[in-house]
């Protein structure tokens, strides 16, 4: 009897701590799915999806309004044409081992921008061409099988 007390209790605590705040770190997100509640006496963070608030939370910082990323995308390049630096932007849906590299027309890599595990989400990263002279070059996003490529200008 003890027992089934304590389970009682300790389920008890998690149903009052559901009821506190939730924060979400720098670079991660909440991604609140279509049917799904979150019940917080108050929310910071980036918090997206379809999902309800439910208790009236007393501060919500929310992103709700921004469209659910369902697939991969590799933006093109701005400024194109561009001197010396340029922005390339993607967006993956999945968290996964992430590569985008810079190669020249005759598909020598010239640089690597990103080489890493990222969550899902939007990113864009900064390329500085300084050391490369004018010309045609091509920018690769690799993201487990997902592969695509854009081509870019650099005029100077």
């Amino acid at each position: 009897m003890k027992t089934k007390i304590f389970f009682i209790v300790f389920f008890s605590l998690i149903a009052l701590k559901a009821q506190s705040t939730l924060i979400i770190g720098a670079n991660a997100s909440l991604d609140v799915q279509t049917g799904a509640d979150i019940c917080s006496d108050s929310l910071s963070g980036n918090v997206t999806g379809n999902g309800t608030f439910c208790e009236n939370p007393t501060e919500v910082e929310s992103e709700t309004d921004k469209k659910l990323l369902t697939e991969y995308a590799l933006e093109q390049n701005y400024p194109n044409p561009f001197n010396p630096r340029t922005v390339i932007s993607w967006q993956s849906p999945v968290s996964g081992h992430q590569t985008l590299k810079v190669y020249d027309v005759l598909s020598n890599e010239v640089a690597t921008i990103v080489d890493e595990f990222k969550s899902a989400g939007t990113y864009e990263a900064d390329f500085n061409a300084i050391n490369l002279p004018s010309g045609v070059y091509f920018y690769k996003l690799q993201i487990g099988n997902f592969i695509s490529t854009k081509k870019m200008t650099l005029i100077k």
